[in-house]
C-alpha cells in the first residue's frame, strides 16, 4: 500500500517551499549504486570511482531503500539486496564490520569506526521494521546475531545512540528473538551517564564539543519514552534538545555547526562545511518533540530545517539538484561545495521522506 502524505504539499505557502519535489526520485542514487554498493562521493554529478564505497553509505542507503519502498512498494528490491550483500561482506569473522573498499574490491581497513558499526546496526533496525520478506529477514537475523555481541562495547556517543535506534526498532518489528531490553537500558544509561558529566549550566549536552549529526543523541533518548520507565532518559533528551535548538535557529532559519571547528564548550560555532547529514536527524527530533510536547511549532521547525535544503540557510542557496534528483554537498564559508555525493543526497532523502510520510 502506497503511504499518504502526512504534509499536502499545496499547504506550503513559504517561497522556499513551493519548490520542494513532488515525488520520490531515487535516480541520483540510482546513478551513484552498482552491483557492489553505493561509492561514496561524485564529481560534480558524476560517481567518482576513485574513493570506493563506505558501509557508512551503504547502511543509510539501505535505510532509505527500506523506507522508499514502503512508499513505492518493490521500487527498492535490487538496492535492497545490493546494500544489504555489501554490508554482509564487510562483515568480520569476529562479528565486527569493515568500512572502506576500494573501487577494484581491495578492503581498505580491518574495522571501521564505532559511529560505522553503530549506523550499521541502526539501518539493519530499521530494515527489520519496515521489510517483511523472508529472505532478507533471514540474512537480517544472521548479520545481527554476529554483530550483537559487541553492541555492548560500544563508547562512541553516536555509536550507542545509533545502536538505541536499531534496537528500539528491532524491539518493535517483533522478529528478533533477544532480551532487547536489556540492551536497550545499558545503551541509554551510557548516553545518560554522558550527559550527566559534560553538561552544566549554560551547558546542556553529552560532550565539550557539538560536532556532527547532533540531534540523533536527544532523539534515541526520546525514542525509549514507551519502552523504558526512566524519567532523566526524556528529561535529558527534551533539555538537550532545546539546548540544541538554540544554538542551530536564527529566527526561521537553521543555520547548521559547521565542520571547520564545530562547537566547543565556552566557544564560537563554526559556520563554515555545514553538512546534510545534520537535517533527517533534526527533523526526527523536531516531529518527536511535537509528539511529546503536543506542539505543533516544533513541525514548523522540522519544516524549516527541510527548507534548509530549498534555499532556506546562510546563503540563500539550492542544494538540491532538479535535474540530477542530487543533492549538493553542503554549505562552506561563502560557496556551495558542487559535488552531489552520497551522503549529501541519501540525506536530502531521507529528510523528504521524514518530512512528507509517517513512516514508523
Amino acid at each position: 500500500m502506497i503511504l499518504t502524505s502526512k504534509y499536502g504539499l499545496k499547504e506550503e505557502s513559504r517561497t522556499s517551499i513551493k519548490r520542494f519535489q513532488s515525488e520520490l526520485d531515487l535516480a541520483h542514487i540510482r546513478r551513484l549504486t552498482d552491483t557492489v554498493g553505493i561509492v561514496q562521493h561524485a564529481k560534480f554529478a558524476t560517481p567518482d570511482y576513485n574513493h570506493g564505497y563506505c558501509i557508512d553509505d551503504n547502511s543509510r542507503a539501505l535505510m532509505l531503500a527500506g523506507l522508499a519502498n514502503k512508499i513505492q512498494p518493490h521500487s527498492c528490491d535490487a538496492l535492497i539486496d545490493t546494500y544489504l550483500a555489501y554490508i554482509h561482506y564487510m562483515q568480520r569473522e569476529n562479528g565486527m564490520f569493515g568500512n572502506f573498499l576500494s573501487f577494484d574490491h581491495r578492503f581498505l581497513d580491518d574495522y571501521g569506526t564505532e559511529d560505522a558499526f553503530g549506523r550499521t546496526i541502526w539501518s539493519l533496525g530499521s530494515l527489520m521494521y519496515n521489510d517483511n520478506r523472508p529472505h532478507i529477514q533471514q540474512l537480517l537475523k544472521e548479520i545481527v546475531d554476529r554483530a550483537y555481541p559487541h553492541i555492548s562495547e560500544l563508547r562512541s556517543i553516536r555509536a550507542n545512540a545509533y545502536a538505541l535506534c536499531g534496537l528500539v526498532y528491532m524491539l518493535k518489528s517483533k522478529k528478533y528473538q533477544k532480551d532487547l531490553i536489556k540492551e536497550i537500558y545499558l545503551l541509554a544509561d551510557f548516553i545518560s551517564n554522558e550527559y550527566e558529566k559534560a553538561s552544566s549550566d549554560g551547558w546542556q549536552w553529552y560532550e565539550e564539543v557539538i560536532s556532527y549529526d547532533n540531534a540523533i543523541i536527544p532523539y534515541s533518548l526520546m525514542l525509549t519514552k514507551d519502552i523504558l520507565f526512566e524519567e532523566k532518559y526524556l528529561t535529558y533528551a527534551i533539555d538537550s534538545a532545546t539546548f540544541l535548538d538554540e544554538i542551530i535557529f536564527k529566527e526561521n532559519t537553521v543555520e547548521l555547526i559547521g565542520n571547520a571547528g564545530w562547537l566547543k564548550k565556552n566557544g564560537e560555532k563554526a559556520s563554515a562545511g555545514e553538512q546534510a547529514i545534520e537535517i533527517p536527524s533534526l527533523i526526527l527530533m523536531y516531529q518527536k518533540l511535537a509528539e511529546i510536547n503536543n506542539a505543533p511549532k516544533f513541525h514548523y521547525k522540522a519544516k524549516c530545517c527541510f527548507s534548509w535544503f530549498h534555499g532556506t540557510n546562510r546563503l540563500q542557496a539550492e542544494l538540491f539538484d532538479p535535474f540530477t534528483k542530487g543533492c549538493k554537498d553542503g554549505l562552506d564559508k561563502n560557496t556551495i561545495n558542487q559535488n552531489q555525493g552520497a551522503e549529501s543526497t541519501i540525506s536530502y532523502w531521507l529528510a523528504y521522506i521524514y518530512q512528507h510520510y509517517e513512516i514508523y
